[in-house]
């Protein structure tokens, strides 16, 4: 008895103990969604931006290493994480882009190391 609560306590522990910040499972986009995220174009902060049609929100990637057996996270997985969200939202293009790596805070992400990119989705004319 005692061995099967430790048991289902432990399952509890483990299934609790996401990240704290969104990420996006790319394995369940959809592949229409993904061929629009790759040709989504990022423009960083600072670059010249063409005409823009439309500003479509703030959005954001998170790339994460939760578990000890996860890859090192990367920012190319955070932006890609980002132009997934954009293309959700219809843009062509991420202005002013910018990326912030995370050694171990484990507070604030539950992620032994993260990298968050962030950005504003638009349509470029």
């Amino acid at each position: 008895m005692k061995r099967q609560a430790l048991a289902g306590l432990l399952a509890v522990s483990i299934a609790g103990c996401g990240p704290f910040i969104p990420v996006t499972k790319l394995d369940s986009v959809p592949p229409g969604t993904m061929k629009d995220a790759l040709n989504i174009r990022v423009l960083r902060t600072g670059s010249d931006v063409p005409r823009v049609a439309s500003y479509l929100g703030q959005v954001g990637g998170n790339a994460c290493k939760n578990m000890a057996w996860d890859p090192p996270p990367t920012t190319n997985d955070a932006l890609l994480r980002m132009r997934v969200e954009a293309a959700k939202r219809g843009a062509n293009a991420v202005m002013d882009v910018t990326c912030n790596e995370a050694g171990t805070d484990t507070f604030g992400t539950n992620c032994w190391a993260s990298v968050s990119c962030k950005g504003v989705a638009v349509t470029l004319e």
